[in-house]
C-alpha cells in the first residue's frame, strides 16, 4: 500500500471515529438532560416517476429448421407473417420488427405505446394460418412483457416434432439466457443450456433437439439476466410422412397451488387417434412441479353450459407428468387445477382437419386479471373469449368494443364463453381476479392464448434524504 493510500485511510478511519464519539455524546447528553421527545422523524416527500412507453412482444411467423430450398437445416426460417391485433389505453401503437441472428429469426414484431402524461396499458395477440410443406395448421399467441422468468409448458423432441424456444431481446442490453428443460426422466443436463446470449433488439431461436432427443413431454423454464426475454415454443408435428400440425406456446402462470386454463377445445379427439404415429394425438394435461414434494392435484373441467366434472391425479416432483383427458364430449372448457404444492400446467389436443390431416393446439395457463384489461383478438376463425371466475363472488363483466358492449354474468366456479370481435381492441371491466383466453375453431385447426393482465406501472415512492 502507498504511502499517500495508507493516509487517505488513516484520515478516514479518524473522521469515522470522532464522528462516532460526538453522536455518541450526544446521545448521551439527551438521556443526561431528562429528554422524553421522540426523536424528529426525517422529512420525505413523494416522487411520481416518470411515465414511460409500454412494449410487448409478439411472438413473430411460423418457423421451419431451413431455408426454402430444403437447406441449411441449423438456421430456423420464417413462413408467411401473422395477423397482429393491438390495443392501448394511450394515443396509439408503434409496430417495430426485432433482428434476427445466426440461428435466424421469427421476425417477432415490438409493440410500443409512447407514454403521455401517464404510463399507457398495451396489448395484442397473434394468429397464423399456414400450409407450406410440412408446416400446416394455425398457430396463435400472446403479445408478452418482457419477462425474466417464463414456464414453457409444451413440446416434443420425438421423431417427426420439431420444438424450437424463441428468445427476443427488446431491450438496450444484451439477455444472458438459462434454460432449464424437463421432461419425464427428469430436469436434463446438456452442455449450451446455460449463457446463451441474446444481442439487445434481436431475436434468437434455439431447436430444444440440441439439448434433449427423443422426448415427448417437455417442460422448459427460460431464466434471463441482463436484458428481460419474451419467450415462446413452436411445435411442429410430422406423422410419418403426413403433416400433424403446428402451434405456438406462450408462456403460463408462475407455479402457484391453482392453476387456471381458461380456454380449451377439444374437437373430436378419437378421429385424431386414427391412422398411424398417433401416440401423441390424444388430449393431455401436462404438469410438472418443480420443488421436491409431490402434488396431490384435483382437476375441475367446466364448460359455459354448465356442465363439468372433476378428474384426482398426482405428480411426481422433478419430472413432467401428462394426466389423459379422455371420453369428454366435443366443446370449449376451462382447466382449474388444485394442488398441495406449485405447480405449473398446460394442456394439449389434436383434432382433424376438413383436408383429411390433423392439427394440434396447446393452451397456456393464465394470471387474473386486473378491474380493468385492454386486449385485442387477431382476425381467426371461430374466435370466442373464455372467462372463468374462480373467486369465491359472482361476477357481472363488461367487454366493451367501440360504441357497444356486453354484459357477462360469470358465477363463483364457473365459465362463460362469448364472441368478441377480431381485429379491434377490447376493454373488459369487471373482471378482477376472473381469467381469460381465447380459442379459435376451424376447418384449418385450432389454437388459443390467455389474456394477459395489464403491466404494473410504477406508484409514487416515498424518497428520504
Amino acid at each position: 500500500m502507498s504511502t499517500s493510500t495508507a493516509r487517505r485511510w488513516a484520515l478516514r478511519g479518524t473522521a469515522t471515529a470522532v464522528a462516532v464519539i460526538v453522536a455518541a455524546g450526544t446521545i448521551a447528553a439527551a438521556h443526561t438532560l431528562g429528554t422524553t421527545e421522540d426523536p424528529g422523524h426525517p422529512a420525505g416527500r413523494s416522487v411520481t416517476p416518470v411515465p414511460a412507453a409500454a412494449e410487448r412482444v409478439c411472438a413473430g411467423s411460423a418457423l421451419r429448421l431451413s431455408d426454402d430450398a430444403g437447406n441449411d437445416a441449423t438456421r430456423a426460417s420464417t413462413i408467411g407473417s401473422p395477423e397482429i391485433a393491438t390495443a392501448t389505453t394511450g394515443d396509439r401503437v408503434d409496430r417495430s420488427d426485432l433482428d434476427g441472428s445466426s440461428t435466424g429469426s421469427s421476425d417477432p414484431t415490438l409493440l410500443t405505446a409512447p407514454a403521455g402524461d401517464t404510463a399507457p396499458q398495451v396489448a395484442g395477440s397473434s394468429y397464423q394460418s399456414v400450409s407450406d410443406g410440412d408446416v400446416v395448421g394455425v398457430g396463435a399467441a400472446s403479445c408478452d412483457d418482457p419477462s425474466q422468468s417464463t414456464w414453457l409448458v409444451g413440446g416434443s423432441t420425438e421423431t417427426g416434432r420439431t420444438t424450437l424456444v424463441t428468445l427476443a431481446n427488446p431491450t438496450d442490453v444484451n439477455a444472458t439466457v438459462d434454460l432449464t428443460i424437463a421432461d419425464t426422466s427428469g430436469t436434463v443436463s446438456a452442455p449450451g443450456t446455460s449463457g446463451i446470449v441474446v444481442a439487445p433488439n434481436s431475436q434468437k431461436v434455439v431447436p430444444l433437439s440440441g439439448f434433449v432427443t427423443d422426448q415427448g413431454s417437455t417442460v422448459v423454464h427460460v431464466t434471463s439476466s441482463g436484458g428481460q426475454i419474451v419467450a415462446h415454443m413452436q411445435e411442429t408435428v410430422v406423422r410419418t410422412l403426413t403433416p400433424g400440425g403446428f402451434d405456438i406456446v406462450s408462456g403460463g402462470a408462475a407455479p402457484s397451488r391453482q392453476q387456471v386454463i381458461p380456454a380449451v377445445v377439444l374437437e373430436d379427439a378419437e378421429g385424431a387417434q386414427r391412422g398411424e404415429d398417433t401416440a401423441d394425438a390424444a388430449p393431455v394435461l401436462r404438469l410438472y412441479v418443480p420443488g421436491t414434494a409431490v402434488a396431490r392435484v384435483t382437476l375441475g373441467i367446466t364448460t359455459a353450459d354448465g356442465g363439468g366434472t372433476t378428474v384426482d391425479a398426482t405428480a411426481e416432483p422433478g419430472v413432467v407428468t401428462d394426466v389423459p383427458l379422455d371420453d369428454f364430449p366435443d366443446g370449449r372448457y376451462s382447466f382449474t387445477i388444485d394442488s398441495s404444492v406449485p405447480i405449473v400446467a398446460g394442456a394439449r389436443t389434436t383434432t382433424p382437419t376438413d383436408d383429411g390431416r390433423t392439427d394440434l393446439g396447446w393452451f397456456a395457463s393464465a394470471e387474473p386479471l386486473s378491474a380493468t384489461t385492454v386486449t385485442a383478438v387477431a382476425a381467426g376463425s371461430g374466435a370466442r373469449l373464455n372467462l372463468v371466475n374462480p373467486t369465491r363472488e359472482d361476477a357481472t363483466v363488461t367487454v366493451r368494443s367501440g360504441g357497444d358492449a356486453q354484459e357477462v354474468q360469470v358465477t363463483s366456479g364457473s365459465t362463460a364463453t362469448v364472441s368478441v370481435p377480431s381485429a379491434q381492441q377490447l376493454t373488459i371491466t369487471g373482471a378482477d381476479g376472473l381469467v381469460a383466453g381465447v380459442t379459435y375453431q376451424g376447418d384449418d385447426g385450432i389454437a388459443g392464448f390467455p389474456v394477459r393482465p395489464e403491466t404494473e406501472v410504477s406508484s409514487p415512492v416515498r424518497v428520504y434524504p
